[in-house]
């Protein structure tokens, strides 16, 4: 690739990243004030300045901006495997994903607490999740999957090791939605988690 088309894709990419966040910011503020059923991808893209169908370029519906944070979070938490010690079991690695994955929902510059109640909204209102969504989460738990079969290649541990990925992203979600008081959810979580873990950690 020639320097010209590198600077060109460096441009691209940091104006899909900059509209990408004027969505997210316009949808927050949106979902904050309205609500998420109130709200439209109308409003949403009036909001970021952009034409609707620029808004189908980054989410597949107004839900998703929901969990705009996801797969970011998920390549995070795969990366923490790397910091493990040769000694770590699949436990170990389990918890170390799981751990980062509430740490960065609890951290007030990661932005992924602040649209928590719209998504609680959410659940209530539509007694579960949209399929995108559905996919996007599934999509999440199956790469953390595939990183901690990476990490621990013995294939006799991965049914266990799944079950318990599986048990703890679980029992993060339902306790994200169900804790109201927002300064009580990270807390709720991180026991929600260590408590689904009980019957995997030997």
């Amino acid at each position: 690739m020639s320097e010209r088309a590198g600077g060109q894709s460096g441009v691209r990419d940091r104006k899909r990243a900059e509209t990408r966040a004027a969505i997210v910011r316009a949808a927050t503020g949106l979902f904050l004030e309205r609500g998420v059923t109130r709200t439209s991808i109308d409003d949403i893209a009036a909001g970021a300045g952009i034409a609707r169908r620029t808004f189908f370029l980054h989410f597949p519906s107004k839900e998703d901006v929901l969990f705009h944070y996801l797969e970011s979070h998920v390549r995070r938490a795969a990366d923490v495997l790397d910091t493990l010690p040769a000694e770590a079991g699949p436990e170990q690695g389990v918890s170390a994903v799981m751990g980062e994955l509430v740490d960065l929902f609890a951290d007030p510059s990661a932005g992924t607490d602040a649209l928590a109640d719209p998504r609680a909204e959410l659940v209530t209102a539509s007694r579960g999740l949209p399929a995108s969504l559905i996919v996007r989460l599934q999509r999440a738990q199956v790469d953390l999957v595939e990183a901690l079969r990476g990490r621990f290649p013995e294939p006799a541990g991965w049914p266990l090791l799944s079950a318990h990925l599986g048990a703890c992203m679980g029992a993060a979600a339902a306790a994200a939605v169900a804790v109201e008081r927002p300064e009580a959810r990270a807390g709720a979580i991180r026991d929600a988690v260590d408590r689904a873990s009980t019957g995997f950690v030997g």
